[in-house]
């Protein structure tokens, strides 16, 4: 006795080969839902040929690319699925993922940096904006040393005055009580 028919058997070899079949197309574009601020902005990233590897996360990728093209001060991979996006449509190749550190340096970043050198060994205008992260940084460290020091100099000037007057507080204590109470109001 037979179960499954002829045709029974080939729909299911169909739909399995159909459920591979976008397996596979799966794997060569991944989505994500990325959300912009400023301005604010919705898209649907699409990373065309995405292979597993790489120089950063796929999900990094959209963000930095969608921030990058919009304008926007800040984007992020939003939560949920891609299906409830209703952002337009921004297609990156995944080669965009491989580009990394190996790149050859460009020289006239390299001059930039060279003149921020220069300037910083000169010494920097502090009425400027950090041109760099990692002037805003030291700016910062320098400015908060700075405040700890002027902290601390104002406690140790602080506890010296508390320490002088529990002194003369003692002093003025015994000498009223070695005199039996008789030099107290001095």
């Amino acid at each position: 006795m037979q179960l499954v028919s002829r045709s029974g058997r080939r729909i299911g070899l169909l739909v399995g080969l159909f459920c591979c079949g976008l397996a596979i197309s799966g794997a060569a574009a991944q989505e994500y839902c990325v959300s912009c601020a400023e301005p604010k902005a919705v898209y649907r990233c699409v990373i065309d040929g995405a292979r597993p590897g790489g120089q950063q996360p796929l999900q990094l990728l959209c963000a930095m690319t969608m921030a990058k093209e919009g304008g926007h001060a800040s984007c992020g991979v939003q939560g949920g699925t891609v299906f409830e996006c209703d952002g337009p449509v921004r297609r990156v190749p995944w080669a965009a993922h491989t580009i990394g550190p190996e790149k050859a340096p460009d020289p006239a970043k390299a001059a930039a940096q060279d003149k921020a050198a220069q300037d910083k060994a000169a010494g920097d205008n502090k009425d400027e904006p950090p041109r760099t992260v990692a002037e805003m940084i030291e700016r910062a460290n320098a400015k908060t040393a700075e405040q700890l020091k002027q902290a601390n100099e104002k406690v140790k000037t602080q506890a010296q005055a508390v320490g002088q007057g529990i002194s003369d507080a003692g002093k003025k204590t015994w000498k009223c009580l070695s005199s039996l109470f008789t030099s107290c109001g001095e």
